[in-house]
């Protein structure tokens, strides 16, 4: 039974839904017995009977339920709606802290008064023998009225209690297998990443990545894919903050330090220590002041005026002079020939890469598995994720994969969900259905329904229409400057590309019939396409001039029907497209 308005979880009245909260949806409901609005967490019905998925959906709920902090979410309530396991919290008004981080960094005064929240709450976890291990942005929501709360224990390891009072003590004991990483990449610690035990400087340590990012707007540990990421988290030190903000006091600098350091033993060893450290800068007594800094004047403004001139003058003749280069297939190489049927290309399901390794759909006809495999070839890997997906993209910081849930047979428009990489729990984006989606390089969603196109936040909220065409369209690409984006139409049975603005400063333009699947170049100059044919289907690559200086140039070929080209996409380097070629099940990627 579908999860409705008036919807009735006992003595809760479902209202709307919020979003996807963890591992299930939140919805605001309304108690009608003590006549209070509140928040519903629900495990989908589909994930139910996922043993692990029910027993970290039950971890959230003792977790959550084991502590008493006015910094943590409060939990009123846990029970099962028709085989759905839900729990019932307070209802928060607010915004997330990712969402606050959106608008950049933030004032050193918010984020020690925000920290400080963070670190009590985070004490009283510990004291009560709970370990977090998921801290990020995503999980810390900021109230209307200024206070901090702690969401989202569903990766808690509950451990005997440090208090003394053992009527406090958690029973439950939740251990992390060795070699098993646990939480979110770019927050853990590094004996996290290593698959080791966390304890409770762990959190720590996260409490740190947050803080560094609040000062800076910035991220301590982002590298183009999640296993540079992690590579950097055990072996690389963040920029400092001073080059970044050079206002943070030093003090408050080398206590964010304090919280990365590499090895456990030199961080704060409990968060109540971490926690009076910040209260301490709080206090405008032991604030150093800012020194005052003098504004950049230019002695001589002509001359550089002049230089400049010349500069541009210099680069437009030298471009002016060079021949366009044109993409040539350089290699052929098979990546997989393990026996089974890829989907990339077809029926909506896309190729997506990090930069190291190349994602798509394999399997027989109903029983698609999401998988990987390295862009150098190699054994193919699959990712946990409910079955049915249909892949649609990968976000610029390779930390999500963004996919279809073919939940229903013969749907229209599918749930949009987000499925971390390479571990996390697969979540839903609001309660959009779609035909197709993408990510804009900014993180946003750019979300097709039939003939129209809408922008949406990075955890699927606030639609807004971006324009309506007068086909259906399908397959969209976005330029790597997220200022254009091609899609394929489909009209009389015939297939065809459109451009379209963002900004809708230009009409929808339609760039030719007969073509399908655009795909842009990781530099924005070309538009790689494909057109079928009985022997096969070729690639061409179309440039994409913009402004006033360029010379119109014809479509090139750079492949000869040798493979049925069924997608493709560019290298996150820059240095090649990698379009998909398959001969019975067996995929090549060419590069150009």
């Amino acid at each position: 039974m579908p999860i409705v308005p008036g919807t009735k979880f006992g003595p809760y009245e479902i209202q709307s839904l919020l979003g996807a909260g963890g591992m299930g949806e939140v919805y605001r409901a309304r108690d009608t017995v003590l006549k209070r609005d509140v928040a519903i967490k629900v495990l989908p019905a589909q994930w139910s009977s996922n043993p692990d998925r029910l027993r970290r959906f039950e971890v959230e709920a003792q977790a959550a339920a084991a502590l008493n902090h006015p910094n943590i979410v409060s939990i009123y309530r846990v029970g099962e709606h028709e085989g759905a396991p839900y729990i019932v919290t307070e209802l928060l008004h607010g915004e997330s802290l990712r969402d606050r981080l959106h608008r950049g960094a933030m004032r050193v005064r918010d984020v020690l008064d925000a920290g400080a929240d963070m670190s009590r709450a985070i004490a009283a976890a510990h004291h009560a023998g709970v370990i977090h291990r998921d801290l990020k942005p995503e999980n810390i929501f900021l109230t209307k009225d200024g206070r901090v709360k702690i969401l989202d224990f569903g990766l808690a390891m509950l451990t005997p209690s440090l208090a003394k009072n053992e009527s406090k003590t958690v029973t439950l004991s939740e251990k992390t297998e060795p070699g098993h990483v646990m939480g979110t990449v770019g927050y853990i610690a590094p004996e996290q990443v290593r698959g080791q035990p966390a304890d409770s400087r762990s959190d720590i340590f996260s409490v740190g990545v947050i803080l560094y990012e609040m000062l800076t707007g910035g991220r301590a540990f982002r590298k183009p894919t999640s296993a540079e990421t992690m590579t950097a988290i055990l072996n690389e030190e963040p920029a400092p903050i001073s080059q970044i903000v050079p206002s943070v006091p030093p003090g408050l600098q080398r206590t964010v330090a304090r919280c990365l350091a590499k090895d456990p033993e030199k961080r704060f060893q409990h968060a109540s220590d971490l926690a009076f450290a910040l209260e301490a800068f709080s206090d405008p007594t032991t604030s150093p002041a800012i020194p005052t800094q003098q504004p950049f004047r230019l002695r001589w403004p002509w001359v550089a005026a002049a230089l400049a001139i010349l500069g541009i003058v210099a680069v437009l003749t030298v471009w002016w002079n060079l021949v366009p280069a044109v993409p040539v297939v350089e290699s052929i190489t098979q990546l997989t020939d393990d026996g089974e049927q890829k989907l990339t290309g077809q029926l909506g399901a896309l190729l997506a890469t990090d930069g190291s390794r190349i994602y798509f759909e394999e399997g027989p006809t109903g029983s698609m598995r999401l998988a990987q495999v390295s862009v150098s070839g190699g054994r193919t890997g699959f990712i946990d994720s409910p079955r049915g997906e249909l892949l649609q993209g990968i976000s610029s910081d390779g930390s999500a994969l963004l996919v279809l849930l073919a939940l229903l047979d013969n749907n229209v428009t599918l749930p949009l969900w987000s499925i971390p990489i390479p571990a996390g729990e697969p979540r839903r984006l609001s309660d959009w259905d779609a035909t197709c989606a993408t990510y804009f390089p900014d993180g946003r969603l750019l979300v097709i329904k039939g003939s129209g196109l809408y922008i949406a936040d990075k955890d699927g909220s606030n639609p807004r229409p971006l324009t309506t065409l007068d086909q259906r369209a399908w397959l969209p690409s976005i330029s790597p400057d997220g200022k254009r984006i091609v899609v394929t139409v489909f009209a009389s049975g015939k297939t065809g590309l459109t451009e379209i603005t963002v900004d809708g400063s230009i009409p929808p333009r339609f760039l030719g019939k007969d073509m399908f699947r655009g795909t842009w170049s990781y530099d924005g100059k070309y538009l790689i396409y494909g057109t079928s044919s009985l022997q096969g289907s070729d690639l061409w690559a179309l440039p994409m001039h913009t402004g006033w200086f360029h010379r119109a140039t014809k479509p090139i070929r750079p492949t000869n029907g040798a493979l049925w080209f069924m997608g493709s996409l560019s290298s996150r380097d820059g240095s090649s497209c990698l379009p998909s070629a398959t001969s019975r099940t067996a995929n090549w990627f060419t590069s150009i």
